[in-house]
């Protein structure tokens, strides 16, 4: 689906249409739409913890986290297109170090180790943290470069709510979500539903056909998700709620064949398939200084990819017809204490059972897992904070190495609010399944990848006259990874995983945001810059790993008047290395691109319904790129979204 100029102009008449019927009232809810959530829960806290604000969360939210993540942080998003996989990594880590943690559970694959972003919608979640490097190990082992926290609020004591949105946008794509909330003195419920579908079909320039490349169209990549969650929440008394949540989930995506494959003769059928179910039971307590909370997870995945090529009349060449089954139940206690104002305590214990039934196996494979967590945070004095985590790992009846973690932050002034950090952590990270099993290749001896981290970090934070807010935050890092587990051809036609050399990782994130009003228009403005260094320890030290960008750097800019608003947003991913070779012969690089996206639209209320609805136009340049080599990108394309809660 296109949308020329004629199909703008109408939507922009409509939008004017609706300003001039509902003006009276919409002033009213404007600032509540602009609200800025903190960045930080607690502006002195020692962990480096950040949310993402409700702000950018709004501008797209039918989209995935993925999008999202790529567009206003500093990790690196490694998209082969849009309802294709998509990654993400922290400082120059792999995808595998990056864990997603729902609810204070794992969802990342045991097989593979990591989670496929496109396929988690913004829509879902009241709250995105992110966690860098040591402070993950507050919610979960192993996140060498970091984690990703999704969150969903308690429904008790909120109103009674409907609101369902919906997108039309380029190459027939279309999204939807939609949510009812219900609430008693006793009860709340969250039921929420999302289908995301598109052909795909967009037109590109394939720079892989010789001699002069060729404007193509995509073919074979159309995907549909659709699915929904169920959260019941009960009180069953002024200090204790029960709470069951559940979320399922079915995905269907054809992959298009890479841009050197085209043209060659014979065809490719490549596909993938699959379901997942992810629910938990929690019980919580507060009681005065003390939280308790006890919670039961059961997961379960299946998923099929089939792949098969043919020669130019047709015979098959090649068949590949993947089917994995995954499931895990997880338990887990924990408590927070405080023991004076000055001094708290946490503890958590945890048990997950993994098994694996894949056809890539030679049998069934199960992994046990027991963790346990200590930490301590303390107020020194009015300028000095502290916490100290302790988490230990039994994997199959081995002990880890302990994983500890020390922040300090230190508040030099006391009539302002300027934050230095330091954190020093060390952390283990498991092979993945699929790392020690696959057929052929599995290397069931890989030990696990072990990181010594430390970061320093500076935050100042300045509200003007009570209505301008600015933040600065600057953070340096150096994380050296041992045991780096890397697969490579083997000399039997086969690829297997072996520990490499040591990996440093090391680079400066800034971050720049203001807000407010001015003459009754809101304002905000978001600037990042990331510079990453990620290298194997060698005698040449130089060779930047795989898809790890030197420089990336985001922006946004947003205005707000009497319901109207306008973001702009920038995206700039640098060159990536697409291979390790140290000879200049053999080495490529993707080069680097610009994206600048747009939106349009009004806010306001008709009929004590809220509305919302706007033009995105992603891609407004028109440039051609790619992610991922060889993986086709799409030109600019629009989106009209209208959003209604009653």
């Amino acid at each position: 689906m296109r949308l020329n100029k004629k199909y703008i102009l109408a939507i922009i008449s409509i939008l004017i249409n609706i300003s001039i019927y509902c003006q009276p009232v919409y002033d009213t809810i404007q600032l509540s739409e602009f609200e800025i959530v903190s960045n930080n829960k607690d502006l002195g806290l020692p962990l480096n913890i950040t949310s993402i604000d409700s702000i950018y969360r709004n501008d797209i939210n039918l989209q995935s986290v993925g999008e999202l993540l790529a567009l206003y942080t500093p990790v690196f998003v490694k998209s082969y297109g849009r309802g294709s996989v998509s990654t993400v990594s922290f400082r120059g880590t792999g995808s595998r170090h990056t864990k997603v943690v729902w609810e204070g559970f794992d969802i990342n694959s045991p097989m593979l180790g990591q989670t496929d972003f496109s396929t988690i919608p913004i829509s879902i979640f009241d709250d995105i943290e992110l966690s860098y490097g040591g402070s993950s190990l507050s919610e979960i082992g192993g996140a060498l470069g970091g984690s990703i926290n999704l969150n969903t609020s308690c429904n008790l004591d909120t109103e009674n709510q409907v609101s369902i949105s919906q997108s039309i946008g380029s190459f027939n794509t279309f999204m939807t979500a939609a949510e009812l909330r219900i609430s008693t003195n006793k009860l709340g419920s969250k039921t929420h539903i999302i289908q995301q579908s598109s052909l795909n079909d967009f037109t590109y320039y394939n720079n892989a056909i010789l001699p002069y490349g060729k404007t193509m169209k995509q073919g074979n990549a159309d995907f549909k998700n659709r699915g929904f969650t169920q959260q019941l929440d009960y009180r069953i008394n002024q200090n204790q709620t029960i709470s069951l949540i559940t979320w399922n989930q079915w995905n269907n995506r054809d992959i298009p064949a890479i841009m050197t494959n085209i043209e060659k003769g014979g065809q490719q059928n490549e596909w993938q398939k699959g379901f997942f179910s992810r629910s938990i039971a929690s019980w919580d307590l507060n009681s005065g200084a003390t939280h308790l909370s006890g919670k039961v997870a059961y997961f379960y995945e299946d998923m099929n990819y089939f792949l098969q090529t043919t020669d130019t009349i047709g015979s098959p060449i090649s068949t590949i017809d993947s089917k994995n089954n995954v499931q895990s139940l997880s338990l887990s206690a924990d408590i927070k204490t405080s023991i004076s104002s000055s001094l708290q305590l946490k503890g958590s214990l945890k048990y997950i059972n993994q098994s694996v039934n894949s056809n890539n196996y030679y049998d069934l494979k199960i992994r046990n897992i027991a963790s346990g967590l200590l930490g301590i945070e303390s107020t020194l004095s009015a300028k000095f904070r502290s916490e100290v985590l302790v988490r230990v790992e039994v994997v199959d009846g081995k002990v880890n190495p302990i994983m500890p973690m020390i922040g300090i932050s230190f508040k030099p002034l006391d009539n302002s609010d300027l934050f230095f950090r330091v954190n020093i952590s060390r952390n283990y990270n498991l092979p993945s399944l699929n790392d020690m099993y696959w057929y052929p290749g599995g290397n069931d001896s890989l030990n696990p990848e072990q990181s010594i981290e430390s970061e320093f970090s500076m935050e100042y934070v300045k509200v003007i006259k009570g209505n301008h807010k600015l933040t600065l935050r600057n953070t340096l890092y150096y994380a050296n990874v041992s045991n780096w587990i890397m697969w490579q051809p083997g000399d039997y036609r086969y690829w297997t995983p072996s520990n490499i050399d040591n990996v440093i990782s090391k680079g400066l994130e800034l971050s720049f945001k203001a807000s407010g009003t001015v003459n009754n228009i809101q304002y905000n403005l978001l600037l990042e810059y990331a510079y990453t260094k990620a290298t194997k320890d060698d005698i040449s030290g130089s060779t930047q790993l795989m898809y790890v960008p030197l420089n990336t750097f985001n922006s946004f800019a947003g205005i707000g008047f009497k319901g109207y608003y306008l973001n702009w947003g920038i995206h700039l991913t640098g060159k990536r290395s697409t291979c390790m070779s140290e000879n200049k012969n053999y080495s490529a690089e993707l080069p680097a691109y610009t994206l600048h996206n747009i939106s349009f639209g009004k806010r306001g209320t008709l009929n004590k319904a809220i509305f919302d609805v706007k033009i995105r136009v992603y891609n407004i340049f028109n440039k051609d790129y790619q992610s991922i080599l060889w993986r086709a990108m799409p030109r600019r394309n629009f989106e009209l979204c209208v959003g209604l809660k009653i």
